[in-house]
């Protein structure tokens, strides 16, 4: 067995190398290499699914070392095959992220969503005689991790079952803070368990993402407010509990009340090219579009499946306003106006402004998250978005220097721009 862990640990060791080099790290920090040697990935992988399209299986050595020591994310399942709400990250990706939360011996750290508890146990190699705790909502898991803790030795790890909701107060304040899964309103507990200066690592749902995508923000903690140090583009699973519905919202179109009555014929139309004719530039540039609609326009939509209407459920979005009965909906190629003309004459509004402003994608703005009640009012080039107890507060980086557009991984390139089209009504 050691003779083969050390072979599936070297071979590991060796692509988490080659994936911090990939993004733009010299290797994998020797603290780090370690921590992840000191703390075996399959001493926290019970019931998985060796392969994506094959059976659930309990863990054995002999078959699945090569399977658990893979840049791959594990699913956890429960002892009657149900998958679990909970998942054992892509390596590469969630070790990378720790090492931008620049965790160091004596800090006292929090987890919410400790989940299987290697990535604790992770941590608390690297905290050395700090300390490290981690929540997690689901019994089976915690008290699992638990166990494989105690089973290596790891004294200064504990899980708590229970809500992350509500952090850990026993243990504040926390020099480090890390979610493992996007939340649409900040718990307004880690505002008072966060130490002044401390870091949080959050992946924040988008209003104008798709599925999981998430802005994953390394903050820190000045005063009564977090400030992003910087930020990368991810994918988590959702954050539940009171106050984060928001975050999974989509809405079809066929089930707004006053669809049926004006959803038969657009009552406008107009080209949007946004790189129409390149696919891969559409996507991007569209995706950038509607990442700014839902930071900007407190109508914004993404829409489901459609019913009957199978050419907008290519993944549309847009603005309702059911107050006018008026929807606005973006989809390849073209902006549509159905009822009344406010949702669309907003739209185009917004859409000139983005371009006006060199089409940006998030990597153009700086964040701030504050409690609600400290929200700055709006202003040009300052949008927030209230979403609960806590507000999402962006500002454009710099007007000096336009940003790249449309950046968010999926834009290479500047799209092409209408800015000088408008709204006009559908021909007969």
């Amino acid at each position: 067995m050691d003779l083969e862990f050390e072979d599936h640990i070297g071979r590991f060791l060796a692509m988490l190398d080659a994936a911090f080099r990939r993004r733009g790290e010299n290797g994998l920090p020797e603290r780090l290499r370690q921590a992840v040697r000191e703390a075996p990935r399959h001493r926290f992988v019970h019931r998985f699914q060796a392969d994506r399209a094959g059976p659930v299986e309990d863990f054995e050595a002999e078959r699945h070392l090569a399977a658990v020591y893979s840049d791959r994310v594990l699913t956890h399942f429960g002892p009657d095959d149900a998958a679990l709400d909970s998942t054992n990250s892509q390596p590469s990706y969630v070790l990378w992220l720790l090492h931008r939360l620049g965790l160091e011996p004596g800090h006292r750290v929090i987890e919410v969503g400790s989940g299987s508890g290697w990535l604790a146990a992770v941590m608390g190699w690297l905290a050395g005689d700090g300390r490290v705790v981690g929540v997690e909502i689901l019994g089976e898991l915690a008290r699992r991790s638990r166990d494989d803790l105690a089973a290596l030795g790891i004294a200064n790890v504990a899980i708590v079952e229970g809500d992350g909701a509500a952090g850990h107060a026993a243990g504040a304040p926390y020099d480090r803070a890390m979610v493992t899964a996007a939340v649409w309103d900040l718990p307004a507990a880690l505002f008072d368990q966060v130490a002044e200066g401390g870091r949080l690592l959050l992946p924040i749902a988008l209003a104008g993402g798709a599925g999981r995508d998430c802005h994953v923000a390394v903050l820190r903690r000045e005063g009564d407010r977090f400030r992003a140090l910087e930020a990368v583009p991810g994918r988590f699973v959702r954050f539940t509990g009171p106050g984060q519905e928001r975050g999974a919202e989509r809405r079809r179109l066929d089930e707004l009340p006053f669809w049926p009555g004006i959803g038969a014929t657009p009552t406008s139309r107009r080209p949007l090219s946004l790189g129409a004719r390149d696919p891969a530039r559409f996507a991007g540039a569209a995706y950038a579009f509607r990442l700014f609609l839902g930071q900007t326009e407190p109508g914004f939509a993404a829409f489901d499946g459609t019913g009957e209407e199978e050419g907008l459920s290519a993944s549309p979005f847009g603005l309702v306003d059911a107050v006018v009965q008026s929807v606005a909906i973006c989809r390849p190629g073209m902006m549509l106006g159905y009822g009344s003309p406010e949702a669309a004459r907003r739209l185009d509004a917004a859409y000139r402004r983005w371009t006006a402003l060199g089409m940006p994608g998030l990597a153009a703005f700086e964040l701030e998250l504050v409690r609600a009640e400290q929200a700055p009012r709006p202003r040009p080039g300052l949008w927030v978005e209230t979403r609960g107890a806590s507000a999402l507060v962006w500002r454009l980086a710099s007007a000096a220097s336009p940003p790249r557009p449309g950046r968010q991984d999926a834009v290479r390139d500047r799209p092409s721009a209408d800015p000088g089209a408008r709204i006009t009504p559908p021909g007969p």
